[in-house]
């Protein structure tokens, strides 16, 4: 399975990154797409923008280590099986640095160079915008408009 690694660096403490990050329903102001999330039971279920959704099993969080694990139970891409993890560290210059780290199995072996392109941009954006919202308060959605 590929393994795909992103991170960003936010001007904020740790502290400060992992209470947004860990904050489940908050997903929708910080993810580009989701216009609403809702947490049941382990289960984090996020609505996007055309109407599908995504339900992630939140298997374990951990706010000594401010680390979160997800599963996809329901995702929107051509995968077996897909998860990983969200890490909150001290960044060496200030400030917090986010990890995610993922993995997933394509249903086509073959198209698994293009899918590891399209996950990494995609989380990358996805850290992107988290970064926004905590150092500027501006939620995905009104950056847009």
């Amino acid at each position: 399975m590929p393994t795909i690694r992103n991170s960003v660096t936010i001007q904020a403490t740790p502290d400060e990154v992992w209470a947004v990050l860990s904050d489940m329903p908050a997903t929708r102001q910080w993810l580009p797409g989701v216009v609403a999330a809702r947490l049941d039971g382990d289960l984090r279920v996020c609505t996007m923008a055309d109407g599908q959704q995504v339900h992630e099993r939140i298997s374990e969080v951990s706010d000594k280590e401010r680390r979160f694990r997800f599963d996809h139970v329901r995702v929107p891409l051509p995968v077996r099986e897909s998860g990983g993890t969200f890490t909150t560290v001290p960044a060496a210059a200030g400030g917090a640095t986010v990890v995610v780290e993922t993995t997933f199995e394509p249903l086509d072996p073959g198209s698994g160079d293009q899918l590891t392109s399209g996950v990494r941009d995609a989380f990358q954006a996805s850290l992107e915008s988290l970064r926004i919202f905590v150092e500027q308060g501006v939620a995905w959605d009104a950056r847009s408009r």
